[in-house]
């Protein structure tokens, strides 16, 4: 995930809570919209956690490498696996 792809959800959030009839009922429409990009930061904020935990998880991967039975090679193709697409 890159920074704009983040922006661009947490905004459609955003978007899509101001267009929302019951939103712009709500008793305070402000503090709805604030809810709505708090869930939307969450949301991205998991993301981030996930692919922090895959990058952990490759780089133990390789730190177990035996460099007697393991070459770079190895290595790369820890690292540059596909992982969990967001």
């Amino acid at each position: 995930m890159n920074k704009d792809q983040a922006y661009h959800q947490i905004a459609l959030a955003c978007l899509k809570a101001l267009k929302d009839p019951k939103a712009a009922s709500a008793e305070d429409p402000v503090k709805n919209l604030y809810s709505v990009i708090d869930q939307a930061f969450e949301q991205q904020f998991a993301l981030l956690l996930a692919e922090l935990d895959d990058c952990k998880q490759r780089l133990n991967a390789i730190d177990q490498l035996d460099p007697k039975r393991n070459s770079l090679a190895d290595a790369q193709v820890i690292a540059t696996a596909k992982g969990t697409a967001h």
